[in-house]
Formats: structure tokens, C-alpha cells, sequence
């Protein structure tokens, strides 16, 4: 991964409330798929994601929050210049490979929003429904029936498939779950959750990346 410029096109009326998508969720999913670029790089020694054990109540909220303390200065997003005109330009300075990795997320959910939209709603009821949240996840496979361990693959790989991930995404999300799927797919919500709010404002004209 090398540092660059990476350019969000703005468009359109813009409120204060519009930019914070930014300052909090686009900067959550920059340290998602940062972390898992650097597993797939093997350089995942260097972050010590040791925390990242899933015991003593460790959330998924948590993990978005901490993998920007894992992201180092240098690689963090820094703003080069904000310009609202029609058109207006937000230039960063930060991973390149990992803004393209967003970019694309939120392009495969512009690109299909009702059917992915119904695939979220689809796993997030039956998620509710089987009581999921209020497992805890180091002792899952001991209190999870063979439907719930199903539910909870198919999910896995439905949302995957829908956000467009490839195979080395998956893996290095399995390998920083220590391999377990009910981690994944509340990761996986969480995810959506983060980009939903970029998928809007893209398909409004309001941005693009």
C-alpha cells in the first residue's frame, strides 16, 4: 500500500450534518479494510490485533472504534484541501489501495440497492429473530443449533457476495475472527450499517468517490 491523493467529488447542496458521514463512518470503513489489507499483506504482525480476541464482552462497535488506533499516523486519513463550490472536490491524503476498496464497496451497493438492501433486511430479521445478539461469541458453537449455524454461514457468504468482497478479504476477515462466523456476520451488518449512509449520498449525486 503506498500513501496518495485521494479525491471525493461533492455535488449539490450539501448541510452540515452531510460531511460527518466522513468524519465518522467513511473513517470506520478506511480502518476495516485497512486492517484486512494488511493481513493479506502478511504485515499483520505489525498491528498487533491482539485485541481483537472476542472475549471479556469485546464488541463489534469496539472493533471499528479501535482499528483506527491500529491504522498508524502516517497511513491515517489527513485532509489537503475541502472545497464546496458546484462542483466541489474533498482531497485527502491516506491509502490509496484502501479508498479504492471503498469506493468499490460503495459502488456495488449504488449499483444493486434494492437487492442487497433486501438481503441486509433478510439476515438482519433473522438474526434478530434467532436471538443472535445476545450470544456470546466465545461460546457460540457450544449454544448454537445446526439451523442457527446455517443461518449464520449463508449470511456470511450472502452479505460477502453482496458487497462485492474477494477471497483474500474473506480470509483475512476469517483469520482476524479467529474463524468464527457469528463474528463475521455481525462485522459484516456492522459494515453495512457504516456504508449505507455513502451508498445514499452517492446515488443522490451528492458525492462520489
Amino acid at each position: 500500500m503506498q500513501t496518495g491523493q485521494i479525491e471525493i467529488q461533492l455535488d449539490k447542496n450539501w448541510e452540515l450534518r452531510d460531511f460527518s458521514v466522513y468524519t465518522k463512518e467513511y473513517v470506520q470503513i478506511y480502518s476495516f479494510f485497512y486492517v484486512l489489507q494488511r493481513v493479506i499483506e502478511n504485515q499483520e504482525a505489525e498491528l498487533d490485533y491482539s485485541g481483537f480476541q472476542w472475549r471479556g464482552g469485546y464488541s463489534v462497535v469496539n472493533f471499528f472504534k479501535s482499528a483506527y488506533s491500529l491504522t498508524p499516523e502516517e497511513d491515517r486519513l489527513q485532509i489537503r484541501r475541502i472545497q464546496y463550490a458546484s462542483p466541489g472536490v474533498i482531497e485527502l491524503a491516506g491509502m490509496v489501495d484502501v479508498a479504492i476498496d471503498i469506493a468499490k464497496l460503495v459502488g456495488t451497493l449504488c449499483g444493486s440497492v434494492l437487492a442487497i438492501n433486501r438481503t441486509y433486511e433478510a439476515v438482519a430479521r433473522g438474526y434478530h429473530q434467532r436471538k443472535l445478539a445476545k450470544i456470546e461469541v466465545q461460546t457460540a458453537q457450544s449454544k448454537l443449533n445446526r439451523a442457527d449455524i446455517l443461518f449464520i454461514r449463508n449470511s456470511v457468504r450472502d452479505l460477502a457476495s453482496g458487497f462485492n468482497l474477494d477471497p483474500e478479504q474473506i480470509n483475512a476477515l476469517n483469520k482476524i475472527t479467529d474463524g468464527n462466523e457469528l463474528i463475521q456476520l455481525k462485522m459484516l451488518l456492522a459494515l453495512y450499517r457504516r456504508a449505507e449512509p455513502l451508498q445514499k449520498q452517492q446515488s443522490s449525486g451528492k458525492a462520489q468517490l
